[in-house]
């Protein structure tokens, strides 16, 4: 449950900037439960629907419903992630639990409800952490009488800077936390406790200025999702394709499709809640709806030519041939999938193997030599 916060002034006050700004929430309630699917194939076919001045209101298919509106996990990550990062991840746990039944569930709960929620979170969701605290449960609950299961919302940060922070249930006592940070308990050696945040921030935190400081991010992560990842900047070509890329695999994808053509971009984001990936996309101010749409029809087509280089491709963790063209909102241009394997979607994400977002500069890969 969403229980009422102790959030620092500027965080509650842009909460508030933001939704007077969108005016209604982007759409119906979160999904129900769904287990992973096995990967799809196929063509890609494509759909777009983008009304002026309103939300996006996709046309029916058998895509999940997408969460509600912007979450103060998204917001108040961006403002303690210090301007040196370079990736983002936010998972709603709050919002997780309230989708599977349980929204109340802490570590004052019986061990066999907790238990049957962690086995059930795994195919539900695309999870991009397992949680900070989980490996060491026993001790934090036997010693410190919390869990990750007070745990509301985690944000991990990396980059020239590199660090988390835990968003605790607002109602939990935080002298058993600072007790904890004191002690210098492994994960949380070194770390703070915030109480305005009821939170807790570990690594690297030096600078005066965050990621709420870029409008464009703001806007980015202006989305309500159970697991939220962010990158600053487009995600490299030959990273894309993986590190065992060659030539053979990338010569293919630039005889099919105009790579140097794609519109620049200058933030991705991946948004999951349930079985549902919304990708979305931070174009330049003064970009016009047809020249993203028609770029996202193209990344859409990319994606599904996209060579699997590594032990997992992007067909095993989307299902590539049932893309939507959202549209373009504000600077954000977006495109929905479902989830085909939710462990292999998570993945992909974590390590940049998602190729929606690529840059329009490919590199080159060097020759065979043949040795």
């Amino acid at each position: 449950m969403r229980r009422p916060g102790r959030f620092p002034a500027v965080v509650t006050l842009l909460t508030a900037s933001l939704l007077a700004l969108s005016g209604c929430s982007r759409g119906p309630a979160p999904p129900p439960e769904g287990d992973a699917t096995s990967p799809a194939t196929g063509s890609p076919t494509t759909s777009t629907s983008a009304p002026a001045g309103g939300d996006v209101t996709p046309p029916p298919s058998s895509l999940p419903a997408a969460a509600p509106t912007a979450t103060a996990p998204a917001l108040n990550a961006l403002a303690v992630t210090p301007e040196g990062a370079t990736h983002l991840t936010v998972t709603d746990f709050d919002a997780i639990r309230a989708r599977l039944g349980v929204p109340d569930l802490s570590s004052e709960d019986l061990m066999t409800d907790r238990l049957e929620f962690w086995r059930r979170v795994p195919t539900s969701t695309v999870l991009l952490t397992d949680g900070l605290l989980r490996e060491d449960n026993s001790l934090f609950d036997i010693r410190y009488g919390f869990t990750q299961d007070d745990v509301d919302w985690e944000a991990h940060w990396t980059g020239e800077d590199s660090g988390f922070v835990l968003g605790l249930r607002p109602d939990l006592d935080l002298a058993p936390v600072e007790r904890a940070v004191a002690d210098a308990v492994p994960v949380l050696a070194g770390a703070e406790v915030l109480p305005e945040l009821a939170a807790v921030r570990g690594g690297d935190v030096a600078g005066d200025r965050a990621w709420l400081d870029d409008p464009g991010l703001v806007e980015l992560a202006h989305v309500g999702a159970e697991s939220l990842f962010v990158r600053r900047g487009c995600t490299p070509f030959l990273d894309a394709l993986g590190v065992d890329a060659t030539v053979e695999d990338l010569d293919p994808v630039l005889a099919t499709h105009d790579v140097t053509g794609l519109l620049e971009v200058e933030a991705v984001a991946l948004a999951f809640t349930g079985t549902r990936a919304t990708v979305r996309l931070l174009y330049p101010a003064g970009v016009g709806e047809p020249e993203v749409l028609a770029d996202l029809e193209a990344r859409v087509a990319l994606a599904a030519d996209w060579p699997v280089v590594e032990s997992v491709g992007f067909p095993d963790g989307f299902a590539a041939d049932r893309a939507e063209v959202l549209g373009l909102e504000g600077r954000v241009g977006e495109v929905a999938y479902p989830v085909s394997n939710s462990t292999a979607a998570a993945n992909l994400v974590l390590a940049d193997l998602v190729p929606l977002g690529v840059c329009n500069e490919p590199g080159d890969l060097a020759e065979p030599t043949g040795l």
